[in-house]
């Protein structure tokens, strides 16, 4: 069996399926303002369990626990810019504040297709290192031009960073971000922010399955709406900050067996709305404001919030996001509804912990590739292939079930004939057969 459980900001859903994908058990319980205690009264109702829980598989949002954001020292490798496009340049004052440590730009990374433009600063990074240390900052985001193509710099500099600073928390562009320097180093800096965050929410989760007599693998959500494994969640949590109403957006799509949708998602204390297109919520193509409002490109569903949240706004913005997938219907989800006159369909509280209990691990990379002709293409295409199948087994996937899901590849228009995009999604069954 595999237990799914959503922890909100008004109730925790907990739902239990079988083998099979059905639903054998499903409660509900006032949240708590721990996640702990949120686990333990859902798990309390839910009772004593008709067998062995084989994965649990918990869904939260970053807004639902308060956060104290690590300090983050930020290297940039790459050739000089002007001041104004340094790191942290653009993030709102308060993020900026919390967040930003020591910075610097040293010498070194590689052309958007994996060209060298210079030998490491090798002096210089440790430098930085020692003074980012001086400063009490131990939290490392570490990003390279070219990153994605050609990630030997990032290493190297992680190498130099772990000997000068051996507590060092390291976060590397390349495993986490787009092929765009900025957004990439955002999402890299935010990343380090919050890995206090996701310790303590991994350590609240375990302490509470294991009160309830659960030695299961525990996996958490994503943004996209894929589980990633406990220890994965743990080294990049910047993918797993919002994955509440995306989840309950697929959760609700299967329950209606609608593959295209507008879906609105009354929650507690907002309301969220997304478009569904072929079972999968329509993801942002353009940088985005994320985590603490930082922009960044990751991808993630695009999630629209009316700002005030009155009747007329919700069904403003319904009818505008309705022009995307034209005669597709308007499904609720969540318990919030104070905007509309019904509450929805009760099974709705239960879509986000529904989906999770039923969801595959998931990975995905974009990175650019240069190739001379079709052969040279085909096999970087496979190496793509067996780095997003490596990426899954990481992300908590069993090998034996990993499978690409999809792979697109097209040439980059504004950059020398045989460079191209190449984005790959992989999948796989929840490994569960050992403990977390």
């Amino acid at each position: 069996m595999r237990l799914g459980i959503d922890v909100g900001r008004a109730t925790t859903a907990a739902v239990l399926t079988d083998t099979a994908g059905r639903v054998v058990g499903r409660a509900l319980a006032d949240s708590a303002p721990t996640t702990a205690v949120s686990l333990r009264r859902a798990l309390a109702r839910l009772g004593p369990l008709p067998g062995t829980v084989r994965a649990v598989a918990v869904v939260c949002d970053l807004a639902r626990r308060p956060l104290v954001p690590r300090r983050v020292a930020a290297l940039r490798i790459s050739p000089g810019c002007h001041p104004a496009l340094g790191p942290f340049v653009g993030w709102p004052p308060e993020a900026r504040a919390a967040v930003a440590g020591p910075y610097r730009t040293v010498d070194g990374g590689s052309s958007v297709t994996g060209r060298p433009l210079a030998a490491l600063d090798r002096v210089a990074t440790a430098d930085f290192a020692h003074r980012a240390r001086a400063a009490g900052v131990t939290a490392f985001a570490v990003c390279a031009a070219g990153a994605p193509t050609a990630h030997g710099p990032e290493l190297e500099a992680a190498g130099i960073i772990a000997d000068s600073v051996p507590d060092a928390a390291l976060s590397l562009s390349y495993e986490i971000g787009s092929p765009g320097l900025r957004e990439r180093e955002n999402a890299t800096v935010l990343n380090a922010a919050l890995g206090g965050w996701a310790g303590e929410l991994v350590q609240d989760c375990r302490r509470a399955l294991r009160s309830a007599g659960i030695d299961a693998p525990l996996l958490f959500a994503r943004d996209s709406g894929g589980l990633v494994s406990a220890d994965y969640f743990r080294r990049h949590p910047v993918i797993a900050t919002s994955p509440a109403t995306p989840c309950a957006a697929r959760g609700a799509a299967a329950r209606t067996g609608s593959e295209r949708a507008v879906v609105v998602d009354a929650g507690a204390g907002s309301v969220r709305c997304l478009t569904v297109v072929d079972g999968e919520p329509v993801r942002h193509e353009r940088p985005y404001p994320g985590a603490l409002g930082v922009r960044v490109q990751l991808r993630a569903p695009e999630v629209t919030e009316p700002a005030e949240g009155t009747a007329d706004e919700i069904r403003a913005v319904v009818a505008r996001l309705g022009e995307r997938v034209p005669g597709a219907p308007v499904i609720r989800t969540g318990g919030g509804a104070e905007a509309f006159a019904d509450t929805g369909a009760p099974e709705s509280l239960f879509d986000a912990a529904r989906h999770a209990a039923r969801a595959d691990c998931r990975a995905e990379i974009e990175h650019i590739v240069s190739a001379a002709g079709r052969a040279e293409l085909d096999q970087l295409l496979d190496a793509a292939r067996g780095h997003a199948l490596s990426l899954a087994i990481a992300a908590g996937a069993a090998p034996a079930t990993v499978r690409v899901r999809t792979l697109t590849h097209a040439p980059v228009a504004y950059l020398p004939a045989g460079v191209h995009r190449v984005t790959v999604q992989a999948t796989g069954e929840p490994f569960t057969d050992v403990p977390s």
